[in-house]
């Protein structure tokens, strides 16, 4: 999201409140967003896997979204953006054995392994893709999407909601290819759609 502005406030009754200014938005409603065309869905998908690819690979580090809903998420003029950053985080949890990595879901579960460095590797960024796939790419991928992107459309989709050699951010962009051809890939995908 672009920031226009931001105010620090430090008193005795709100103690270290930060205000922001951002560009204004269309709240997304998942009810609303089921109804448009897959096309439309399509782009939405396709600006959350650039979303995904920046959170992972951030000037910051690896940033997750610990309160990833689609109530936190605005569209802004066809594009996904992250309006909530209060449950935004940098740190990768830290462990001692890989069991310490343990992540729970509710229809899933997922240890990842840890490092010598004694980090979970690469939990921010699983957490992120495996939240995309349980609140926007199974909803709004396979739906109405044209026979001819299934098996692709099946490999982002299995690529964020598996732990496997291929859960990541990375590796999802790569699905779809980079953002210099985002463009014309979905205008091919349009075009197959029709």
């Amino acid at each position: 999201f672009q920031l226009y502005g931001y105010c620090y406030q430090d008193s005795n009754d709100i103690p270290d409140t930060l205000t922001t200014i951002t560009e204004l938005g269309s709240p997304l409603e998942m009810i609303q967003l089921l109804q448009t065309s897959w096309e439309d869905r399509f782009r939405i998908c396709l600006s959350l896997v650039r979303l995904l690819h920046y959170l992972a690979h951030s000037p910051l580090g690896s940033v997750t979204l610990l309160d990833f809903r689609p109530r936190q998420f605005v569209i802004v003029d066809g594009e996904l953006k992250v309006t909530d950053l209060d449950d935004a985080s940098i740190e990768e949890s830290s462990c001692t054995s890989n069991s310490d990595c343990f992540m729970e879901f509710p229809a899933r579960n997922f240890t990842l392994p840890c490092s010598v460095e004694g980090r979970c590797q690469n939990m921010n960024e699983k957490r992120n893709l495996y939240n995309a796939y349980r609140f926007f790419f199974t909803y709004l991928l396979p739906h109405s999407a044209p026979s001819s992107l299934r098996p692709l459309l099946d490999k982002i989709v299995n690529a964020t909601g598996n732990r496997n050699k291929h859960g990541n951010a990375k590796y999802v962009l790569f699905l779809v290819p980079s953002p210099s051809v985002n463009s014309e890939f979905t205008q091919k995908c349009v075009k197959s759609a029709n």
